[in-house]
Order: C-alpha cells, then structure tokens, then sequence
C-alpha cells in the first residue's frame, strides 16, 4: 500500500474517457463477481498518452478485497473493486465506509460495481459518492433483491453513509 500513496495523483473528478474504461472493465468483471460470490479489484492507471488500464486483478472473499502491490512510477487515477454476490446479510448496493474512507486515505478516486448492477463513483477528496449509473447498468446478480437494505439514493456524503450503516463517525 505504500507505493500507491506515494504513486497516487491527487483525487479530481473522473474524465469521460476513464468513465468509459471502467464501464467496460466493469461490465465483464461484476459477472464473474457474481457468479464466484468473490470482490475483485484493482487500480486504474493512467499512462503518459492519456490512455487507461488496469492492473492485475486482484480476488478477494466474498466482502474484501486487497489489490495486488503497485510497481514504482504508475499513475493511479482510481481504485475499482465489485461487492460480489447478493447477501440478505451484507448492504452490498452503496460503496462501504471502508471504501470510501480507504480511497480517501489513498488520495484516489473509487469505483464500485454492486450486485444489483450499480456503478458508484467515489470523490476521493471529499468522501461523497453518486451513482455513475443506476440498477442494472451492469450485469446484476439473478438472486440481488431489490431495495432489500432500504432505498439507494442516488448519492451519498460519508456522514450520509455513516447514518445508513447506523454507525457514528
């Protein structure tokens, strides 16, 4: 974890084009999430002709996940992860406080693809988060129940998602 602090860009709003890499990496990730009820994760990299990557992936269990140590020089714009499968028992359909806490500790971005096929967008400086694309945008988990944790909104402040997770700061 070091290196990424050391390697990371300062947070700033995500660009259309590293919107559209990780819609894509996204899209075809959060199946096999699903379907092996695992996190996987990993970095966005943004490399010296504005062209996105990822990192290796990363597998995690079913409500963690670590990415793979970052190699010297990188450009880490974001980190991206999945909350696996459905579970009556774990809020999976909003970024955790972890997630958001962690990338602000990063100094990056975050994103994250839900079982109900939401994708978040997490502003590493401020901690606030909004649903880059609603229910179903990415392949959604066959057994998710809808609302099951209570209604999504549409976005999130980290005191907002402390008071949903019943938690105090």
């Amino acid at each position: 974890m070091a290196l990424s602090l050391l390697s990371a860009t300062p947070a700033s709003a995500q660009s259309g084009q590293e919107a559209a890499f990780v819609l894509a990496l996204m899209e075809s990730v959060n199946t096999l999430s699903v379907r092996f009820n695992r996190e996987v994760c990993g970095y966005i990299l943004r490399h010296s002709n504005g062209a996105y990557s990822s990192t290796k992936v990363s597998w995690g269990a079913h409500a963690t996940c670590a990415s793979l140590p970052l190699q010297d020089g990188v450009d880490v714009v974001s980190s991206w992860h999945t909350h696996a499968a459905y579970a009556a028992d774990y809020d999976g359909e909003v970024p955790s406080i972890q997630d958001v806490e962690g990338d602000m500790a990063l100094g990056v971005n975050g994103w994250v693809g839900t079982p109900g096929g939401r994708l978040w967008f997490i502003d590493g400086a401020t901690g606030t988060m909004r649903q880059f694309c609603g229910r179903g945008c990415l392949p959604e988990d066959p057994d998710f129940m809808p609302e099951d944790h209570g209604m999504v909104a549409e976005s999130y402040t980290l005191d907002a998602l402390y008071a949903r997770f019943d938690r105090a700061p």
